[in-house]
């Protein structure tokens, strides 16, 4: 039997302002450690702390980069095949651009 891999995957983040001391951004399954320079490009590096394995644990987010490079971070925790396209990376760091935004983040 094969099965189809899913076409959407809703991917929690979560971004939290602590007044104008820090910013904990808050992403799920493993990130590769592209995302803290993409991130800290988008909102600014200062008072950043950036966490993974919050709220959801699924494999590795891989970033556009490691996806052409290829590699274990390109599949998912339990298949050989990936979960996710290079134009996710920018669809992850615009939502945390948003949500940094309506946390109050000064950018």
């Amino acid at each position: 039997m094969v099965k189809n891999l899913a076409t959407v995957y809703e991917y929690p983040v979560a971004v939290w302002q602590f007044g104008g001391d820090l910013t904990l951004v808050g992403l799920s399954g493993e990130v590769v450690v592209d995302y803290v320079p993409l991130i800290e490009q988008a909102i600014g590096p200062l008072q950043l702390w950036v966490a993974a394995y919050c709220n959801d644990v699924f494999g590795y987010f891989p970033s556009a980069r490691v996806l052409k490079e290829g590699g274990y971070e390109c599949r998912g925790l339990y298949t050989t095949q990936g979960f996710f396209a290079p134009a996710a990376q920018d669809v992850l760091v615009d939502k945390v651009r948003e949500l940094a935004q309506r946390a109050g983040r000064k950018m």
